[in-house]
């Protein structure tokens, strides 16, 4: 196993859906850390923003795999589909969302569609690829916000290793 003082950061990819391009790309437990600047930068590359998450009352950044990880101070980040469609705008994206949700997800039918649009899956999977790629390039060490609860874990950690 690896040891938590050498874990730059993690990256949450919990599912893609193919509702084609978006102008955007949703951030779970938005404000956390800085490798939402590192997100940012590469959408930005793309002509796309962070959207805030949507529900932070639904808690889903604390029910998450990666929070094993934040709660050992390990920046992660949490990085979902976007919602404004570049065909159909804001609105068109919480229908397919909400289409996706309640007539496929974890359903029989949530299995591949040759009619999918999965352009904004790629766009989406090369931006994570991007983000990964900055953080192994890298000497730089992404952290919490100055505020996050999980800062002074991460501070820990790195004092331990003498980092």
């Amino acid at each position: 196993s690896i040891p938590l003082d050498q874990i730059v950061a993690g990256l949450n990819i919990d599912g893609l859906l193919p509702m084609g391009r978006t102008y955007d790309m949703t951030v779970i437990g938005y404000g956390a850390s800085e490798l939402e600047d590192i997100l940012a930068h590469h959408l930005a590359e793309q002509g796309r923003k962070i959207l805030p998450d949507q529900k932070p009352e639904a808690g889903s950044f604390y029910r998450s795999d990666h929070i094993s990880f934040a709660k050992k101070g390990i920046p992660m980040l949490y990085a979902d589909n976007g919602v404004e469609k570049r065909d159909g705008g804001f609105a068109a994206g919480q229908a397919f969302m909400e289409f996706y949700r309640t007539q496929r997800y974890h359903k029989p039918s949530d299995e591949y569609d040759p009619e999918w649009d999965v352009a904004g899956m790629v766009e989406d999977t090369l931006v994570f690829l991007a983000v990964t790629r900055t953080l192994a390039e890298s000497d730089d060490w992404p952290t919490w916000y100055p505020g996050n609860e999980f800062e002074a874990l991460r501070a820990e950690a790195r004092n331990t290793s003498g980092r």
